[in-house]
C-alpha cells in the first residue's frame, strides 16, 4: 500500500482533529496508509524528504513556496501551488481573477500616508483568514490605529452595500458539492467562527450568478478542494476571495457530507488513477 501524507502546521492541526480524523479514514478506505506531517520549524528539505515516495500529499497550510518545492521534486500535491499563492494574498486574488470575475476593487495600503480609497473603507491582511483582522475604517484616527497593530501587508477594499450576509461555496474538482449561506446580525464580518449563523443551500439549488462565478473561478484556477466567497454589492453577486485550506465544519456540523472523503477520491482519481 503507498502512504498519502498530509500537512499541518501544528496550531492549525491542533484545531482541524476532526477533519484529520475524516481524512485517515477516507485514505484507509481507499487503500492507502496516511500519515500527518507537522510543517512547523522543518526546512522545506526536510518536509520533501519526509513526503518521499507518496502517492500524493495533501497540503492543508498555507505556504506556496513548500507546495512549489515538493513540485519541483515530482511530488503530487492538492492543492497545488498556484492555488495557494492565489488564495493566500488577497491583492494577488484582486490581480488575477478581477479581469475574469466582478470583485470590489482592492489596494495595498501604504505604510503611512493617504489611503488609496476614500473612507469609510474595510482593511484586510492580505494573508488572513477566517475575518481575523478584518476592519472597517471610518476616519484618519482609526488608520492609524490600525496602522499601529503592525498586522504586515495589508489591503483595502470599498465597503459593500450588503454587509454581514455572503455565500461560502465548497468546491471540490472545480465542481460545487454544497453551500452555506452566512449570516451575521451584530458584525458586519459574517464569518461562522466568528459567531455567524450558516444555512446549508444545496450544490443544485445555486444560482446560475453563483455558479458562473464558481465556473469561471475553476477555469483561472485547480479548484482541488476549497471555498468560494461570494457576497453581493449593489445587486449583483461578487467575488470576495478564495478560501484555502476551507475549514469544513459548517458542513460536517449541517449535513452529512463528507468532504475529506470526496477530496481523498478526486485526488486519487486525478493522481493514481492509472496505478491502483
Amino acid at each position: 500500500m503507498k502512504r498519502v501524507c498530509i500537512l499541518y502546521k501544528k496550531e492549525d492541526a491542533e484545531k482541524n482533529r476532526v477533519l484529520i480524523g475524516k481524512y485517515f479514514a477516507a485514505l484507509k478506505d481507499r487503500g492507502f496508509i496516511p500519515g500527518l506531517v507537522i510543517t512547523d520549524r522543518l526546512p522545506g528539505e526536510a518536509v520533501l524528504r519526509m513526503v518521499s515516495g507518496c502517492a500524493f500529499v495533501i497540503n492543508r497550510g498555507r505556504d506556496h513556496e513548500l507546495t512549489r518545492l515538493l513540485e519541483g521534486a515530482g511530488v503530487r500535491v492538492t492543492n497545488p501551488s498556484v492555488l495557494t499563492e492565489t488564495a493566500n494574498d488577497k491583492l494577488t486574488t484582486f490581480e488575477r481573477l478581477s479581469p475574469i470575475v466582478p470583485m470590489l476593487e482592492t489596494k495595498l495600503l501604504p505604510a503611512s500616508g493617504e489611503p488609496p480609497l476614500p473612507y469609510p473603507f474595510v482593511a484586510k491582511p492580505a494573508g488572513g483568514h477566517g475575518g481575523s483582522g478584518v476592519t472597517m475604517i471610518k476616519n484618519e484616527a482609526e488608520l492609524e490605529a490600525y496602522r499601529a497593530l503592525r498586522l504586515g501587508k495589508t489591503v483595502v477594499q470599498p465597503v459593500a452595500s450588503e454587509l454581514g450576509r455572503d455565500m461560502r461555496v465548497y468546491v471540490i474538482g472545480g465542481k460545487p458539492v454544497a453551500a452555506a449561506l452566512r449570516s451575521s446580525d451584530s458584525d458586519f464580518r459574517s464569518n461562522f467562527s466568528l459567531g455567524g449563523s450558516a444555512k446549508i443551500v444545496p450544490a443544485d439549488s445555486l444560482g446560475e450568478d453563483e455558479k458562473r462565478i464558481v465556473r469561471l473561478v475553476s477555469l483561472a484556477l485547480p479548484l482541488h478542494y476549497a471555498g468560494v466567497d461570494i457576497m453581493r454589492d449593489r445587486g449583483r453577486p461578487i467575488l470576495n476571495e478564495i478560501e484555502d485550506p476551507v475549514g469544513a465544519r459548517m458542513l460536517f456540523i449541517n449535513t452529512d457530507i463528507d468532504p475529506a472523503a470526496l477530496h481523498v477520491r478526486f485526488a486519487a482519481e486525478l493522481f493514481c488513477e492509472n496505478e491502483q
